[in-house]
């Protein structure tokens, strides 16, 4: 990918700004005419009122050139001040699209990149391309200086003109060598930036662990490894300014030493006055800073059209379907037949895997020809070993992943039958990793629905448990809860993020591992809530511990991303010695058919409470 679209994206991003564009450049435009105009007016003053011994003159022309100045700055104020305008209005533009897009990205992408790397495109690259845009009113405002100068030199004095003005074609032919040997730099430095910014992100969110681990030193090595690679391609890109740049500053002093040499000659021959040679020689002068700043903003331009490209290729990303995508089902009775209920009716939703294939990378698949009915209102628990596909099967019920062959199916239509917003209001989502958002308790309960009041934030609260983690913290449901929820414990993030998913009132429940980070005391608090929240949904447990296995109708074994076997939690505890193999690697250890042993034994009424639990 060139730099094309680069160009094409901010292109489009600043003629959104017409008006700021436009007034940038009359303000840098006005600016040019009060700097072309002051050499003209320094020659007649010296000619007539200082030569001329023509004191009104010489009074008149101090008063315009002083007027002149005064004007000028403000101009160059305005220009500046509309410059750094438009600037900032395209970046926001662009951190927006960004941002959208990136939330919209399907789960691939961001398993592709890390988040250190997408952070560089929104912070660091935004700011690469937001530097040109400031000085694009400077920059048209000194072609336009270029081209006066040019204009009334060559009018003055052809001869003149042409020494004055062929350092201008020099820095132009060394801009053009400088910016090829700084492209490949540019971008290297971009490359190893966004690794950094992983790398600190990363070092970042993981402090609790480099401490507990005692490996803050070897962490530290890491980030400064990075660090200096990040020099090293900084150094090599400097190493090219430090080349081309002084060519630039020394290029334009070459063409006012001709200026005042030959000017000079013409003037002791009679071809040219005092005050038009102090002319020549004040606009040789006011060229040296376009002259320079060409060289600075050829730098810049370069490392800009680097990271534009590098946002179009994001841009360019195809996200998540938001509409419905029709497929071979389409239009089939199954799929007809079943019209989608609205979101928060509570009702189940059959959920159906038909010869389900999937994997991450071609040719390694992690689910193979899967097929799982789970009925509507059905709660089933889905167990197995590490790696064996469980958190993937949740995964692909809302389409974070399409798989590769087979059919999901909810509410009897294909999930790609679905739009996106639509299929995902059904789904009620709990990770095990629970994450929450900073800001309050309320916040992050309201996250997928905005809307809702405050008695289904109590509702689902109590659902999930966690009344005491709201009476808990002062200010009850305002209570912050820290950066990444850090401020609460790992039981508490996990069922505040139960309610979240419980706002909605959601007919499908995909919950992976709900009680994982909790004590034995609270799980059997969660287990309970469980069996109230699972009641008349259709639910799909990744579970691990027994307690939680136990609410299921049905359990699915699952080994190698195949149903190795199906039946109850007592059935398969007697029948499969996978099965009992799988718990007993948990840290619960396995339980026997006869449900937890107490202290004196196994409870006789574990049977009976466990069935009470599962029963509609």
């Amino acid at each position: 990918m060139r730099g094309g679209p680069g160009l094409a994206l901010v292109t489009a991003a600043v003629g959104r700004q017409r008006r700021l564009l436009a007034a940038g450049i009359s303000a840098g435009l006005l600016w040019t005419g009060t700097k072309l105009a002051a050499p003209l007016l320094v020659a007649r003053t010296i000619d007539a009122g200082v030569l001329g011994g023509d004191s009104g003159q010489l009074w008149l022309g101090v008063a315009l050139f002083t007027g002149l100045a005064v004007v000028g700055a403000g101009f160059a104020g305005l220009r500046r001040y509309f410059g750094q305008s438009l600037a900032f209005v395209v970046e926001a533009d662009l951190r927006d699209r960004l941002l959208a897009r990136m939330v919209r990205l399907p789960a691939a992408y961001h398993d592709r990149y890390p988040s250190g790397v997408l952070l560089a495109r929104i912070t660091t690259d935004l700011q690469q391309v937001q530097q040109p845009l400031i000085n694009i009113p400077i920059m048209v405002s000194n072609v336009a200086m270029l081209v006066g100068t040019a204009i009334l030199l060559a009018w003055i004095d052809p001869v003149l003109a042409v020494v004055a003005l062929a350092p201008a074609v020099a820095v132009f032919a060394v801009a053009v060598r400088f910016t090829r040997q700084l492209g490949p730099r540019a971008l290297a430095l971009q490359s190893e930036l966004g690794v950094l910014a992983g790398i600190v992100e990363e070092s970042i969110a993981g402090v609790r662990t480099t401490k507990g681990l005692g490996t803050e030193d070897d962490e530290r090595r890491r980030v400064r490894d990075q660090a200096g690679q990040v020099q090293r391609a900084a150094l090599r890109l400097s190493s090219v300014r430090a080349t081309y740049l002084p060519l630039v500053e020394l290029l334009p002093a070459f063409g006012l030493v001709g200026v005042l040499w030959i000017g000079g000659l013409r003037v002791a021959h009679g071809a040219l006055t005092v005050g038009e040679l102090v002319q020549f020689s004040y606009f040789g002068l006011i060229i040296v800073g376009p002259l320079r700043i060409a060289g600075m903003t050829a730098s810049q331009l370069k490392r800009s059209a680097v990271s534009a490209r590098l946002i179009a290729a994001v841009l360019d990303e195809q996200p998540e379907p938001t509409a419905i995508e029709p497929t071979a089902s389409a239009g089939s009775p199954a799929t007809t037949a079943s019209a989608a209920p609205p979101a928060g009716s509570g009702g189940g939703l059959e959920v159906r895997f038909e010869g389900v294939t999937f994997g991450y990378a071609p040719e390694r698949h992690v689910l193979r020809e899967l097929d799982l009915v789970v009925p509507a209102g059905a709660c089933v628990a889905v167990v197995g070993a590490t790696g064996s596909g469980k958190t993937t099967l949740a995964a692909l019920v809302p389409r974070f992943y399409d798989v590769d062959a087979g059919r999901i199916h909810v509410g009897g239509r294909d999930v790609r039958d679905w739009s996106l917003p639509e299929l995902r209001a059904q789904l009620g989502l709990g990770f095990e990793d629970a994450f929450l958002f900073s800001g309050t308790i309320r916040d992050n309960l309201r996250f997928g629905a905005p809307t809702a009041d405050d008695d289904q934030l109590r509702a689902a609260v109590r659902l999930a448990g966690a009344q005491d983690v709201v009476a808990g913290r002062p200010g009850g449901c305002d209570a912050p809860v820290g950066e990444r929820g850090l401020g609460l414990s790992g039981g508490q993030r996990q069922r505040l993020s139960l309610a979240r998913a419980l706002v909605t009132d959601p007919p499908v429940l995909l919950l992976d591992s709900p009680t994982s980070a909790v004590d034995p005391a609270k799980e059997a608090e969660i287990v309970a809530s469980l069996a109230t929240v699972i009641r008349g949904r259709t639910t799909i447990l990744i579970a691990h511990r027994p307690a939680v296995i136990a609410l299921a109708d049905q359990v699915v074994l699952l080994e190698g991303g195949r149903v190795a076997a199906t039946g109850t939690h007592q059935e398969l505890l007697a029948s499969s010695p996978y099965y009992r193999q799988v718990l007993a690697t948990q840290p619960d250890g396995p339980v026997s058919p006869d449900g937890p042993a107490g202290p004196d034994g196994p409870d006789p009424e574990a049977p009976a409470r466990r069935d009470a639990l599962v029963t509609p």
